[in-house]
């Protein structure tokens, strides 16, 4: 049985607001993040993208992501904790989702890409790469949280968590021995040229199945157990439309690219003035 441990780090001293606690999720997270991005900026470049132009959709996508996680988060897996003080909508700290988070980032992607005018299947795929790499990280964050415990299971299992009320399924660790195994598949398929889009849907085919079977295995004798809608949670929801979306960009992928326009015929030389054609 793996034991369960604390993330907590340190606290900063704020005589004003008091001490802030700094956790392992928090600094594992950032990590994802930076790591991440220098990963999807080679990717791009790989695939012929702008640098500037990379890091510009980087940044917007990140924060459109955050945001909307957070909201989804509390909109759709914890909707009493709005009733109990509405100001739960506003504080960061309050939740995440990471099915919200890819929800916010898809839509800073349509938009941006369109304003920026980047090539969005040559984009996608490297930031599949990128997050994959960021994943791992944020999974290891979730797992030193603890804050996705799964049912309880035997002790002699080897991959149970000895949580305070007992061995459970840790759905963090999971997660993370999985985008492991996803991202070395990923890598292992981009080291050959794949027509646009198809990494990015080799990753959403793999992960939510994936999702979908784990979410099964989610506490629901917690204090909040997520939410279910026709019984099923938020994201295996989601997870039904990723695998659509998987599966329409694999498709994009297997066509062949348009024919070139021919050029437009030039337009006969005009005649003169007397109607003789010119010599």
């Amino acid at each position: 049985m793996i034991p369960y441990f604390d993330g907590h780090l340190f606290d900063l001293p704020f005589p004003k607001w008091g001490p802030i606690p700094i956790h392992m999720f928090g600094v594992l997270v950032a990590l994802g993040v930076i790591i991440g991005d220098r990963m999807v900026v080679m990717q791009g470049r790989r695939r012929g993208l702008d640098d500037d132009d990379v890091k510009y959709l980087n940044a917007r996508i990140v924060v459109g992501g955050f945001i909307v996680a957070h909201l989804v988060s509390v909109i759709f897996y914890f909707p009493e904790r709005i009733r109990e003080d509405w100001r739960v909508l506003i504080n960061p700290f309050a939740g995440l989702s990471s099915f919200g988070g890819f929800l916010g980032a898809f839509l800073a992607f349509l938009y941006f890409t369109k304003k920026a005018e980047v090539d969005r299947l040559r984009y996608a795929d490297s930031v599949a790469l990128g997050l994959a790499i960021g994943w791992i990280f944020g999974r290891t964050g979730c797992f030193t949280a603890h804050d996705h415990p799964g049912r309880h299971v035997s002790a002699s299992f080897f991959l149970s968590v000895a949580y305070p009320d007992g061995p459970r399924v840790d759905l963090g660790l999971y997660e993370l021995l999985f985008t492991i195994a996803m991202t070395a598949i990923l890598f292992t398929y981009n080291r050959v040229p794949r027509p646009p889009g198809r990494i990015i849907a080799l990753a959403a085919l793999m992960y939510a199945p994936a999702r979908f079977v784990l979410d099964f295995f989610r506490a629901t004798d917690v204090a909040r157990p997520d939410q279910r809608y026709v019984g099923l949670t938020p994201a295996q929801w989601a997870c039904l439309a990723t695998a659509v979306l998987g599966l329409h960009l694999w498709r994009l992928g297997a066509k062949p690219p348009a024919p070139p326009t021919p050029p437009a015929p030039e337009p006969p030389p005009a005649a003169d003035q007397s109607g003789a054609p010119p010599p």
